[in-house]
């Protein structure tokens, strides 16, 4: 069953507009993640961060500014629709938490492995034959000068 015109247009302006849609979002995020950037590199003088005894400042910091590296990682997801982006998201969110956070031994390995699976699947599953056929003469012939 063929789809009529009126539907077959209807379907490309409702993409349009959750296209445009997403882009402005991207847009909102990005300008809060610099906000937030600003105000961080502001208040880091002033912040007990400087101070080595202080963990839990540190620890605080780091929280924040890995939030923000997430942040960013997850508008290029929005802006960039492949499965490259969705699994550095994935990447950077756990590393994050496993970093912040303090968890017990279990939780590091299940994050470990989790972490390796998404390494492994970026290389084997989302690498195309022409990336591989290409990177390895490269390197041959960085070998041989």
């Amino acid at each position: 069953m063929k789809k009529r015109p009126f539907f077959k247009d209807l379907d490309k302006i409702i993409f349009s507009i959750a296209h445009i849609s997403e882009l402005f979002m991207s847009c909102m995020i990005t300008l809060v993640i610099i906000i937030l950037m600003a105000k961080m590199l502001f208040l880091l003088p002033s912040s007990n961060v400087f101070i080595l005894a202080d963990e839990e400042a540190f620890s605080e910091f780091l929280s924040k500014a890995l939030n923000l590296v997430v942040g960013v990682e997850f508008v290029k997801m929005l802006c960039k629709h492949t499965p490259e982006t969705v699994i550095e998201v994935l990447l950077f969110a756990t590393a994050r938490q496993m970093i912040v956070e303090h968890l017990a031994v279990h939780q590091i390995l299940i994050g470990t492995l989790a972490i390796a699976v998404l390494f492994a699947t970026r290389k084997f599953l989302l690498s195309s034959p022409a990336e591989k056929s290409t990177s390895i003469p490269s390197m041959k012939k960085s070998e041989n000068t």
